[in-house]
């Protein structure tokens, strides 16, 4: 039997004697000199809020056949809460609810709509779908939402609880959305007079330069927010990731055009809706423009270009009929998927035709051309087309509504949703 050593055994206890005394005076003091000089945060004697619950998924029907999945939480158990935004019944704590994205986006539902006390109400968390909301804004509810929705993103969605007077994670949920989109757009919102409605695909504001005089109003197809555009105006954004393609992609926009003079060849009816370009010099050979995509109202037409990666030649495409009229909206997608280019008005594909240069019809090829997307620095132009040379501005005279950039093609079913849902 091993025996211990008296003093050795003392000599340990007195020094954990003497250590606990330390912390103890340590602490003494430092809650003295809180309670003197009023620096002890009151979040270290704090309760948080507890809040028990369970996420979920809803499916919601939608026309011609396919199916949304929308988000849902269902709260048990836990202390009286209220969300963060709930303006009617609102008692007890308040909890902000965060939905978190599978790519990491953290949105901030809106809950005006909540009434009274939570507990044993399943709450729906969906995309705003009225066409004055960006991608950016969600909505929670008691009810399932009805109408044309907008999809979430594929993937695990994470619902967190945060007590906001303590800044601690009350719970965290995950539910697998398993009918949606692929991805988000990289870039969309309302082209504004800079108050941030304009968005990357994290939901954090893009910075808007605004060149000329705009105004903003609400009186696009549902209430959209629309800017006009006075063909002396425009919007630059500063080029960052996200903005260029170099595969596929897409172009969604509502545009509402004051003339639609027809195109000829001394220049008339050039106005441009979005690029991301530039255009050296009056010539019309390819090294005149350095386009990774733009597309452009054309008179009655639209026209997409872009400089090609393999061929190192600038492309237009044409459409061959003329759907655009002034003073009436349309609803305009350019997709590239796999080399191939469609665009689309009001949800229709139009045929189109190609040309070798940066002049239309001045160098006819046939078609369809491959398109091989050449990324560039340039910034991204909306209303008027980025030129080093004055004359080739092309300024856009009318209105612009809801735009997104997405880095994959959209499909005929998520153009004819936005169609009819007056989004993009």
């Amino acid at each position: 039997m091993t025996k211990r050593d008296p003093k050795t055994t003392r000599g340990i206890s007195e020094i954990s004697a003497e250590i606990m005394i330390i912390l103890l005076v340590l602490v003494i003091a430092a809650i003295a000199y809180g309670a003197f000089s009023g620096a002890l945060n009151p979040l270290f004697t704090k309760k948080s809020v507890y809040v028990a619950g369970s996420a979920g998924i809803a499916t919601i029907p939608q026309s011609g056949g396919i199916s949304d999945d929308v988000l849902t939480f269902l709260p048990k158990a836990g202390d009286l809460f209220y969300l963060t935004g709930q303006t009617s019944g609102a008692t007890g704590r308040q909890v902000t609810l965060q939905a978190i994205s599978p790519t990491g986006q953290v949105l901030y539902p809106d809950a005006s709509s909540l009434n009274g006390t939570l507990y044993g109400k399943t709450l729906y968390i969906y995309p705003n779908n009225t066409p004055s909301s960006t991608q950016c804004n969600y909505a929670i509810s008691t009810s399932a939402p009805t109408g044309a929705l907008r999809p979430m993103a594929l993937g695990t969605w994470t619902v967190r609880m945060i007590d906001p007077a303590v800044n601690v994670i009350v719970g965290s949920y995950t539910g697998q959305v398993k009918n949606g989109a692929t991805a988000l757009p990289v870039a969309g919102g309302f082209l504004t007079s800079g108050t941030g409605m304009f968005y990357d695909v994290n939901c954090n504001p893009i910075t808007e330069i605004v060149n000329g005089a705009l105004t903003t109003s609400n009186t696009g197809p549902g209430n959209m927010t629309v800017t006009h555009f006075n063909g002396a105006s425009s919007i630059t954004i500063p080029d960052s990731t996200g903005l260029g393609f170099t595969g596929d992609m897409s172009i969604s926009m509502w545009f509402n055009p004051s003339e639609a003079v027809p195109y000829s060849s001394s220049g008339s009816g050039w106005q441009q809706l979005i690029g991301k370009g530039l255009t050296n010099s009056a010539g019309s050979s390819s090294s005149d423009e350095n386009d990774n995509y733009q597309l452009f109202q054309l008179g009655n037409q639209l026209l997409f270009e872009w400089n090609d990666a393999v061929t190192g030649q600038h492309y237009q495409a044409i459409t061959t009929t003329t759907p655009v009229q002034a003073n009436q909206w349309n609803y305009v997608t350019a997709t590239v998927s796999g080399g191939q280019l469609t665009i689309y008005d009001n949800g229709v594909a139009q045929p189109l035709v190609y040309d070798n240069s940066n002049v239309p019809y001045s160098n006819p090829v046939s078609g369809p051309v491959t398109v091989n997307l050449e990324n560039n620095n340039n910034n991204v132009n909306i209303g008027e087309q980025n030129a080093a040379s004055p004359g080739n501005d092309f300024y856009y005279n009318g209105y612009i509504g809801s735009t997104a950039l997405y880095n994959r093609a959209l499909t005929t079913s998520e153009i004819a949703a936005n169609y009819a849902g007056y989004t993009a």
